[in-house]
């Protein structure tokens, strides 16, 4: 046979092979709606879709909102609420768009689409400025939304914050590929992120709880397609302009991050820093999730820092 038949045949052999993999693969059997059903959740038709939230404390406390990270959603965050309530503050936790019990719109995901869900989360609250605090991908979203709405915020805290862009690692690179990047953020792409908030632990009931909803929500219609475009997209992008921006402003802010952070860089974060005036700083071991079992300290330092403005 000519060898150039027989690399077509082996060629066809695995793009019918790919194919059966990437069916058989798919998780998606439910809608949002359904999802979020039983969730005790409130929700807030917004311009791209429904925004799934919950509102605690009294209404007329000073508001701080919770933005969640790229892998774990709002449920990972219900840990600050009592402590900072009992503080005497408002807190909203909100899942982004693409996660947990909210929309996944048709429309790319992206850096802008998250604080326009953001900006009209406060407007349907009647919320006209509020302290903001976001983790990791977070920390992103809240840098974009104070350098381009800085008038809504009163002060920023950033827990290891997406800062210069992530690492580029094989999964990552996988889900770029054109054509069968979509194939392999299936089969790659998608596993790999299910695998990261498994890390996130299981030591308590709490941890467990969000780690069986964070992989629950994989069966939701358009998350893995919104997870790539947060993969390929500027969700995760570089930030560094939009801190310049907010420290030429004045405005107050907090760091926290990990000096063993394998995901977020310290000299990353450090950079950022140099754009502050006088911003607070605390220094933490033990990775990316440092945080977990410290709830009750890092609530306290949010309301010492935020108390001061």
């Amino acid at each position: 046979m000519n060898p150039l038949n027989i690399v077509l045949i082996v060629l066809a052999a695995l793009a019918v092979l790919l194919t059966l993999a990437y069916i058989r693969a798919d998780r998606e059997t439910l809608s949002a709606a359904e999802f979020r059903a039983d969730s005790g959740y409130q929700t807030a038709t917004l311009s791209d879709g429904v925004t799934a939230y919950m509102d605690y404390g009294p209404k007329d406390a000073p508001p701080i909102i919770i933005v969640h990270g790229g892998t774990l959603g709002s449920m990972a965050y219900q840990g600050y609420v009592p402590p900072l309530v009992k503080d005497g503050w408002r807190v909203i936790i909100y899942d982004q768009y693409g996660r947990g019990f909210s929309d996944r719109p048709i429309a790319p995901l992206s850096i802008d689409m998250l604080g326009t869900q953001l900006l009209e989360l406060l407007d349907y609250l009647n919320i006209d400025r509020a302290h903001l605090f976001g983790v990791s991908m977070g920390g992103a979203v809240i840098a974009r939304f104070g350098a381009t709405h800085g008038a809504r915020v009163r002060a920023l805290a950033y827990q290891v914050p997406v800062i210069g862009g992530v690492s580029v690692t094989p999964a990552l690179i996988a889900t770029r590929l054109p054509i069968i990047g979509k194939v392999l953020a299936r089969l790659v792409g998608v596993p790999a992120i299910i695998a990261r908030g498994e890390s996130f632990g299981t030591e308590s009931e709490e941890a467990r709880l969000v780690v069986a909803h964070f992989k629950d929500q994989f069966a939701v219609k358009g998350t893995e397609r919104m997870m790539r475009d947060m993969l390929i997209g500027d969700a995760l992008g570089d930030r560094m302009a939009d801190h310049q921006k907010i420290g030429a402003s004045g405005m107050k802010a907090q760091f926290v991050y990990a000096t063993d952070d394998p995901e977020i860089a310290a000299a990353q974060v450090e950079a950022a820093l140099a754009f502050y005036d006088a911003p607070e700083v605390h220094q933490y071991t033990g990775g990316h999730f440092f945080s977990s079992g410290r709830t009750d300290e890092l609530s306290t330092k949010l309301t010492a820092f935020f108390k001061q403005h």
